[in-house]
Order: structure tokens, then sequence, then C-alpha cells
């Protein structure tokens, strides 16, 4: 509550221009999820990040504001551990790999000729399998519940009057439950069950992401399942950072060294999962939490990146990135 207040009071007393002007040195990250409109999705609205009008304003922003730089000079930068880094360089990325971050996202950037990672969950590449944050939104649409309490959660989740936010709460229930994502997905079906066959969602293909590459685009791995890497045995996180980055080398002409974590947020991944990656060869992982990264080589499995929202406006990204803390 304080800190809002004196917030409030810098911002009346003009301190927002100044704090903006004097952000620091750093390596910045924005992600994004899907593009389009979260309103007219039978699907999970929550990872639609903006529109495609919106995603142009924001990449003639960030180029006016920052050197935008591809994977490969966001490792280099991490390696050159004794160097303070001298410059704001700004990493975009995309997570999942849903078939608009090539209709709409792709063109818009090469049209800028500005890079960007796409993370990709490698059993998504080429299939039309609804993925289980879908599912779950889809399920809720469907049934329309009015709430919800599965064997693993400690509280009920309560419908509060806004599809968006209930949708929300129910897959933040899901994430931090200790459950694995399939036993839950059982659960929720047998309390709601669903007629006829699953609709399916459309995802990257191979063939799309190797045209990106040739666009000077770069892919990372998100794993494989999109599992909760922090609820699986080590043989088990093992396989999802090696099959994911076996399978990307195998079908694009690409050598794979950065990972962002699924869901991404505190308690999803641990040391056991860092070690896995340095382990497998990865050199540099992002995180789902806001932050500007300074120390990067200590850092460098932990990375963090801004969140971009639909109600996202430039006014509201300078801000954010006035006030926000160096890791």
């Amino acid at each position: 509550m304080l800190a809002r207040i004196l917030r409030k009071l810098e911002s009346f007393l003009g301190a927002d221009s100044i704090r903006w002007s004097n952000i620091p040195d750093g390596i910045y990250s924005f992600n994004f999820h899907r593009i389009g409109n979260w309103k007219k999705t039978r699907f999970d609205p929550c990872v639609f990040s903006c529109d495609s009008d919106k995603l142009d304003d924001l990449i003639v922003f960030f180029k006016k504001e920052f050197d935008i730089i591809s994977i490969a000079e966001a490792v280099e930068l991490a390696k050159k551990s004794s160097q303070k880094i001298h410059g704001k360089y700004l990493v975009i990325t995309f997570d999942d790999g849903y078939k608009d971050n090539y209709t709409k996202a792709f063109p818009i950037l090469k049209r800028h000729n500005v890079p960007a990672c796409f993370f990709i969950a490698t059993s998504l590449i080429g299939n039309n399998k609804l993925p289980w944050w879908d599912r779950i939104a889809y399920n809720y649409k469907t049934n329309k519940f009015k709430s919800i309490k599965l064997s693993s959660w400690a509280t009920t989740v309560k419908y509060k009057g806004d599809d968006k936010e209930f949708v929300r709460d129910i897959l933040a229930a899901t994430k931090i439950s200790l459950d694995p994502i399939e036993v839950q997905l059982k659960e929720i079906e047998k309390l709601f069950p669903l007629e006829g066959e699953l609709p399916t969602q459309e995802f990257l293909s191979w063939e799309n992401l190797a045209e990106m590459i040739l666009h000077n685009m770069d892919v990372g791995a998100h794993s494989h399942n999109h599992e909760i890497l922090a609820n699986l045995s080590q043989d088990e996180i093992i396989y999802e950072l090696t099959h994911s980055k076996m399978l990307i080398e195998q079908n694009l002409p690409y050598k794979v060294n950065s990972f962002s974590y699924p869901v991404g947020s505190q308690g999803t991944y641990n040391q056991s999962v860092t070690k896995a990656l340095f382990d497998c060869g990865y050199d540099i992982a992002f995180n789902f939490q806001p932050g500007i990264n300074v120390n990067i080589d200590e850092n460098r499995y932990d990375l963090r990146r801004f969140s971009i929202e639909p109600s996202t406006t430039i006014h509201s990204l300078k801000n954010m990135l006035s006030y926000a803390k160096t890791y």
C-alpha cells in the first residue's frame, strides 16, 4: 500500500519521465504468446498478448528505445561475465508455437527487420491437438460451471462474473497443484464431461519455422510436452530438455542453445532443472517473471521477461520499466 502511494506521489511530481530516461543498462526481454483477439476464441483467452496493430506499434517503440538483439548475441553477452553491460539491449520472445506467430507476428517482424526468438513446445509442432490449458478453457466455455475444486487443490475456484478471470484462476490452481496435468485433466472431465471429439488447435509447422529462420528468426526449446518441470522426476526433466532440443535440431538447420520454462513462474522450475539445462547444452533460459537482467552470467538460467498483455500501452510499458527491479 505504501509503495503504491509513493509511486502515485512520484508520478504527480513528474518523476516518471526522469525514471524512464534513467532506466539501467542491461538485457530487457518482452514476451508474447498469441497474436489476435482474445474475445473471439473458444479456448484460453489468457494466452493472447495483443492484436497485429498493437504488435506493430510496440515494435516501432522497441526499435526507437532499445538495441534489439538475437539470441546468439544475448548468449555472447552472457558469456562476458567479467564485463558490465553497456547499453539497453532487447530480446523479443514468443512462447508455445501457435500458428498466428507465423501468420500475424512474423510478417510484422520481417517488415521491421527485427529478430525474435520463438520458444516452441515440440510435441505441438505440426500437430492439431488441443493443449491442456486450451482444453480446460474449452471445457469451461462448453459446460459453464460456476465453481470447481479438484482433489489436489487447497481451495475452490469460484466464478466472480468475468469469464476471462475465471479461466485464469482455474489455470492458476492447475499450475500450482502437485498432481500431473493429465491427472487433473481427467478429474476435470469426469466432473464436467465433454461430448464428442475435442476440437483441434493450430500450431506452427516445421516448414513455417524453417522459413522464419531464413529471415533471421531464432528458435528455442519450451520443453516437449509443456509440463511443469518442477513436478517431474529427474529422468522426465532430462527427457523434456533433450527430446525437444533433438527434435528441433533434426527438423531444422538450427542449433538450439536457449530455453524458456513452461509457465515460468516461481515454483515451476528449480535447481534440478537449471542444472539439467547446463548438462544438456543450453546456454541461457528465460522465466516468465518481470525484471531487468543486469547480472547476466550469474542468472543466465533465470533471465527475466516482461509479459505483454492486451491492456499494455506504450505509457504503461514505460511506467512498468521505470519502476522495475534489476536482477
